[in-house]
């Protein structure tokens, strides 16, 4: 799990990444990361035909936390950002289907 430090540190994001290739981290608990910065690849776990990604977003790094929405940057022209929806599939364009 990452925690993204932010202005405010009383309330911290965690970032959960699930599914990551074995052995693929390139970063270390403690290290600091920057946006663009390949921390891992996704991987085939479980009974998956492809690499995905699962992530998940928490303001505590306590078991059984509630997960909270982000909203994530677009590298598409049109749109600045979008806000995912549980069941949907996306790339850095945005949505690619549901």
């Amino acid at each position: 799990m990452i925690q993204r430090e932010e202005d405010n540190n009383d309330n911290p994001l965690y970032i959960e990444y699930v599914h990551i290739q074995s052995r693929s981290c390139v970063v270390q608990a403690g290290d600091r990361v920057c946006r663009g910065q390949l921390l891992c690849n996704s991987g085939s776990v479980g009974f998956s035909p492809t690499p995905h990604l699962h992530l998940g977003a928490y303001r505590s790094a306590e078991d059984g936390a509630a997960s909270v929405r982000v909203r994530f940057e677009c590298s598409c022209k049109d749109v600045k950002s979008f806000l995912p929806v549980t069941g949907g599939f996306y790339n850095e364009y945005g949505l690619v289907s549901r």
